[in-house]
């Protein structure tokens, strides 16, 4: 009998070459479906994944075995992609090949008896229609903006466009929590400083919106409410020339934040989580692998400043 699932991650899984200015790794899994995944199964949380995945995948797909894989769809090739870090530590994605969108039917229907999901496409293909009828299960919906316009998204539709308008007010409407990147929001709504962007979400129906500020931390608002700054961690690096790997420290943050979120429903403690997983991540080189990822023990040590 397979055992409940904690969390279902909905996005695709990408077969990646990550280039970097001095660098190249790959080809690897990647996505932040796939970080999102594998770092809460880390944690100890029973994972399901909705996502697509070919042939081409078969010499680097087992790394998905701490994964309940119900949901995963095979295909006739993985979306593939590079994703290109510039000098000054932002980034941009190519396509070479694309998967097909998931939709609502694709949800292997066992993971409808979980609570929580978490919604993380690459580029807009989660339908917004899977993220409504979700909503309106009364599940405990989390989506991530970076693949609705934000920085994993080949083409970024601002809110300056009636499409860009479109989905982000709907998603504003169908969504228990939204976590983005303060990257993401200068795509998604330009011209804004963080706080006032994420007014803007909270004026189109966000109940709850939750930010990554890179070595700043992160913040939280809940509707009318204030937002609530807490502190990063100090990443210790790993690596011989002391370098830290920041490739999958958002998705790690996301997925922090709902490992602790899924247990009380506290947000504050979720996203000092959130803030503490992230901090162990980048210190380890390596990509979406699981040795990667830390444990709840390791994470907790970090929580108390004993590690």
């Amino acid at each position: 009998m397979n055992e409940k699932i904690d969390v279902v991650v909905i996005g695709t899984i990408i077969k990646e070459t990550i280039q970097y200015p001095k660098e190249q790794i790959g080809p690897v899994i990647g996505s932040p479906a796939a970080y999102s995944s594998m770092v809460m199964a880390a944690l100890d949380l029973n994972v399901g994944i909705v996502t697509y995945y070919g042939n081409d995948m078969q010499e680097i797909i087992s790394e998905l075995d701490p994964l309940d894989k119900r949901g995963v769809i095979p295909y006739v090739h993985t979306t593939t992609n590079r994703l290109v870090y510039r000098e000054d530590g932002t980034k941009y994605v190519e396509y070479l090949k694309v998967a097909p969108n998931l939709h609502f039917d694709d949800i292997n229907k066992d993971y409808l008896d979980a609570g929580h999901f978490i919604v993380c496409p690459m580029n807009y293909e989660v339908e917004l229609g899977l993220v409504e009828r979700l909503f309106k299960m009364d599940k405990t919906v989390f989506v991530d903006l970076g693949g609705y316009g934000g920085a994993t998204s080949d083409v970024r539709h601002s809110v300056e466009t009636e499409y860009g308008k479109k989905v982000t007010d709907f998603l504003c409407r169908n969504t228990t929590i939204i976590k983005a990147s303060q990257e993401d929001l200068s795509s998604i709504i330009p011209g804004r400083n963080v706080e006032d962007a994420v007014s803007h979400l909270i004026d189109a129906g966000a109940g709850m919106v939750v930010v990554t500020l890179g070595a700043d931390g992160a913040f939280y608002r809940m509707g009318s409410g204030k937002p609530v700054y807490r502190r990063p961690f100090k990443a210790r690096s790993e690596m011989p020339d002391g370098a830290l790997n920041f490739t999958g420290a958002g998705d790690a943050f996301g997925a922090g934040f709902m490992a602790s979120y899924v247990k009380d429903e506290d947000v504050d403690r979720a996203v000092e989580y959130g803030n503490a997983t992230a901090s162990l991540v980048v210190q380890r080189s390596g990509g979406c692998i699981f040795n990667r990822m830390p444990t709840k023990e390791i994470v907790n040590k970090r929580i108390k400043n004993e590690l």
